[in-house]
């Protein structure tokens, strides 16, 4: 341990090691240049003794190996140079000095005085075998002396010398190490606290940029009150040097304008003695603003307990705020119109319910919808549609006082919540009525849709208002009285407002219960499928359409009219949808037993929200395969706003379904806003021409070239074509002489039971039964 502390030992010991190696060297070439070489034992031990000093100092061995090899290699040479001697000579003694002060110097007294002790005795030992060894006759000696007497004097001699040499030496190492073993706990001590100093600099340094980007102080004694920034990254963030603020005037003059009036109400508070934690905005040199985070603390004065400093941390929370602003508008903004929400516009409903609660001021809820959105969505796209809903919106904001809310409900409906109106309800709702009045006008503008370069697109709307008084009324009931009166206006001819009716209540109340019982009907077995037959040029019955019909257990047979709007609104129609084509499918096995039913084909109406399922071509497969029935006796009849409204989606599932044999009608054709460049991309087999054409084919000329212009479309386009509503023979004849040549209505049969159709025309001649 003591080598690997203290460098000069094993220094020494190697310089000692090359001056023996040198020495022992020198010594055996000078014996072998006079006796040449002669192989006794000091010869040999003089060349063992180099080699091993020498391997020890080229593997770079620690001090001990090398001092304790030339501890022992000088005793052993002391000692054998004095063998056959009358007396040890002074070069010998020397020799066995330096061996025991370097065994002092590297081993300590103890190992010292073993030295000595064991030298003492081979010294003496060798004095008293001297004179069997030596001829006294051959040896000089003074008078009265022997060679024994002569060993013991210079025994006594070297004990003496050495073992003063050898305390002396053992002394001044013990206090060496204690020095610079103090030494180097002072340097170990000082070098930690250095490093404990530098590392809480650091941690100082890291937790003020952690807990703030700067900090500050403010003197309240002088009469500037420029802050001195400390500490932090002010320069950075900022774009200021802490010395521009005192050029600027204080620092009052970088933070925004609207916010120095709220921070100056808050210095009563500092000098009270109490902590302040401000957000404000700051105006960076390079022009931006940003946002901080301020806590301040004041530090009193210790004679006078007044507040005299300010101590402040400031944080950059400017990237927080911007976060914190794109969750509010994500959470409470509609990301299209950048108009509140449903949920913010609750919350604004309710504030606006308790204010003219407290105020005794009525209000007013105002439920607008687009008139005709969905056939601008169906035909130019939703692009087309977003521009129109983005316009609009900025023109519903216009007409509105300030305090009002206009929100986006969803799709094409607004609601508007205007506060404060008069105390009278009459005047209230005159007030009402003047305000609708400039938003039907506003709306009813055209509006310049850029999307596909498209003219000026003339666009109105439906209003249906509702008032309240504080919380008469709760938020559901509003929303619900405003949404039926805008039906109302909406069966008024559109373009129109109307206030809530109180018999609107009832309907709604019947709405409601009629969605009820809608719900129980499919599991209670309430639905029933008709059929109206489908015949061709030569009155031969080729299929028929699937109607659907409630037997309501109360209301008897209920009419299509009346409950697929609810089917749709609750999401049942897709159910009930699945259900009449499993009914289809049934009646189409049964057929397929008998030669004269089995090419019939039925037709059933599909609606969208069942269409656009994921799922759905597989379902109807799994149908077909349920009851055992060839795709191609299956028709599917879709709208033309339904195929056109996803056209590669609707395309995707048309194909999907075709490939199972399927054919696919185009519903009610010539009553939406069709594109043939759409309508040539789907797999279709039939259009069928809408009854409203038809009613008046022979009365009407625009009807009549509607017509005959979509049975050239259809024939163009190599698809069948179908006329439905047919009522009479002479329109029937019109129809065969333009090209049509299938036939639906009310001159072959209304709507029937299955057991009826199948009696009536299964098993009685068919010609007889068109033409009657």
């Amino acid at each position: 341990m003591t080598g690997k502390i203290f460098e000069w030992e094993l220094t020494l010991a190697r310089r000692l090691a090359l001056i023996s190696i040198v020495g022992g060297s020198a010594s055996w070439l000078f014996r072998f240049a006079r006796q040449g070489f002669v192989a006794d034992f000091l010869n040999i031990f003089l060349a063992t003794f180099i080699v091993v000093l020498a391997i020890l100092i080229v593997a770079r061995a620690s001090y001990r190996p090398i001092a304790a090899t030339l501890i022992i290699g000088m005793m052993i040479i002391g000692l054998q140079v004095s063998w056959g001697l009358a007396e040890p000579r002074g070069g010998a003694l020397l020799v066995l000095t330096a061996g025991v002060s370097l065994a002092a110097a590297y081993y300590r007294i103890r190992t010292a005085l073993a030295a000595i002790l064991l030298s003492a005795i081979v010294l003496a030992l060798m004095g008293y075998t001297a004179a069997d060894r030596l001829p006294q006759q051959l040896v000089n000696l003074p008078g009265g002396t022997t060679i024994f007497t002569n060993f013991i004097s210079a025994t006594i001699g070297f004990v003496s010398v050495s073992t003063l040499i050898a305390v002396v030496i053992s002394f001044v190492r013990s206090k060496m190490e204690q020095s610079l073993r103090h030494t180097r706990i002072l340097l170990i001590t000082a070098r930690n606290q250095k490093s404990d100093l530098e590392s809480k600099e650091r941690l100082l340094t890291l937790f003020t940029e952690l807990a703030s980007d700067y900090v500050y102080q403010v003197d309240l004694r002088q009469p500037n009150m420029v802050p001195q920034i400390f500490a932090g990254s002010f320069e950075r963030i900022t774009g200021y040097a802490p010395s521009d603020i005192g050029k600027l005037g204080g620092w009052m003059q970088i933070v925004h304008p609207e916010d120095r009036e709220r921070l100056q109400r808050h210095m009563p508070t500092l000098l009270e003695g109490k902590e302040t934690i401000t957000e404000y905005r700051i105006q960076s040199a390079s022009g931006k603003i940003l946002w901080v985070r301020d806590h301040v603390r004041p530090v009193r004065d210790s004679e006078t307990g007044n507040v005299t400093l300010l101590l402040g941390a400031v944080h950059d929370v400017t990237e927080r705020r911007h976060a914190e602003e794109q969750i509010e508008n994500l959470a409470f903004y509609d990301p299209l119109t950048s108009l509140p929400n449903r949920r913010l516009l609750l919350d604004r409903l309710e504030q606006a319910l308790a204010l003219s609660g407290r105020t005794g001021l009525r209000g007013a809820l105002l439920f607008i919808d687009l008139d005709h959105f969905k056939n601008l969505n169906d035909t130019k796209g939703h692009e087309a549609g977003d521009q129109l809903l983005v316009q609009q919106s900025r023109r519903l904001k216009l007409c509105i006082r300030e305090g009002d809310t206009v929100a986006r409900l969803g799709g094409d409906e607004f609601i508007i919540i205007l506060g404060e109106l008069s105390e009278e309800e009459e005047k209230a709702a005159e007030e009402v009525s003047e305000i609708t009045r400039r938003i039907l006008h506003a709306l009813s503008l055209p509006v310049a849709l850029s999307y596909r370069q498209m003219s000026d697109y003339e666009n109105t709307c439906s209003i249906g208002v509702t008032m309240f008084k504080g919380h008469e009324l709760t938020v559901d009931e509003l929303l619900r009285r405003a949404d039926m009166a805008m039906y109302q206006a909406k069966a008024d001819g559109r373009n129109a407002f109307r206030f809530f009716d109180p018999q609107m209540q009832q309907l709604l109340a019947e709405r409601l219960k009629l969605e009820d019982d809608l719900k129980q009907a499919l599991s209670h077995s309430q639905f029933v499928i008709y059929l109206q037959p489908q015949l061709d040029d030569a009155a031969k019955l080729v299929g028929a359409e699937v109607l659907l019909r409630w037997q309501h257990p109360e209301k008897g047979l209920v009419s299509p009219l009346e409950f697929i709007p609810s089917a749709e609104r609750t999401g049942l129609i897709v159910e009930i949808g699945a259900w009449v084509i499993d009914q289809a499918c049934a009646v189409l096995a049964r057929w397929e037993k008998s030669a004269d039913t089995r090419s019939l084909t039925l037709a059933v109406n599909v609606s969208a929200r069942q269409f656009h399922r994921a799922d759905f071509a597989t379902e109807v497969g799994k149908a077909l395969s349920r009851h055992g029935v060839s795709g191609e006796r299956l028709k599917l009849e879709l709208t033309e706003s339904l195929a056109l409204e996803n056209v590669a989606e609707s395309a995707a599932r048309m194909q999907e379904l075709r490939s199972m044999g399927i054919h696919l009608s185009l519903d009610d054709f010539g009553t939406g806003q069709s594109s043939l460049y759409y309508l040539k991309q789907l797999p279709l087999s039939q259009m069928k021409i809408d009854q409203s054409f038809v009613r008046d084919i022979l009365t009407d000329p625009n009807d009549a070239v509607l017509v005959k212009t979509i049975i050239g479309m259809a024939n163009n386009l190599k698809l069948e074509v179908m006329a439905e509503g047919v009522e009479t023979e002479a329109q029937r004849a019109y129809l065969r002489e333009h090209g049509c040549t299938l036939y639906q209505g009310y001159l072959f049969s209304p709507p029937i039971s299955v057991a009826e159709f199948e009696r009536q025309f299964l098993a009685a001649p068919l010609a007889a039964t068109a033409n009657s």
